[in-house]
């Protein structure tokens, strides 16, 4: 393990705020199989490969935030590609739906909405740096 970080609200904020994009990003991704593949004739292949990608995305996203949770900082510049790239894609997909579908206009607002705050909460956790960082400690902590 690289440099590592200390634990601070900064990073219990990034994490969190990372917890709630791919929880939203997953509901988006639960919501398109499901218009995708009852609408649509694609094969098991194209569902296969689908879930694949997915099951890849969000694992990679998972791994990463515990790898951040270990105080790893190299997990930060991954976890701000996942945010701030796919989470984003699926939010920026919002104005191709109809406005009468109100359940899709919220998961691709929320997916876009929070992908773009937990990017920015690990951007500043990945721009402080390892040694501008105030730990929190216990009292008669020395």
């Amino acid at each position: 393990m690289g440099p590592g970080m200390a634990y601070t609200p900064q990073l219990a904020r990034a994490l969190q705020l990372n917890a709630l994009a791919l929880a939203v990003s997953l509901a988006h991704t639960v919501a398109d199989y499901g218009v995708i593949f009852s609408t649509t004739d694609f094969n098991t292949w194209g569902g296969a490969a689908y879930l694949a990608v997915a099951g890849t995305v969000y694992g990679w996203w998972g791994w990463s935030m515990a790898q951040a949770a270990r105080r790893s900082r190299g997990a930060l510049p991954s976890l701000l590609v996942l945010s701030g790239i796919w989470a984003v894609l699926h939010g920026a997909t919002f104005p191709f739906t109809p406005l009468t579908n109100i359940l899709a206009d919220i998961i691709h607002f929320g997916s876009l909405l929070f992908g773009l705050w937990a990017a920015y909460a690990t951007w500043r956790m990945l721009r402080a740096g390892p040694g501008t960082v105030v730990t929190v400690g216990i009292v008669g902590d020395r």
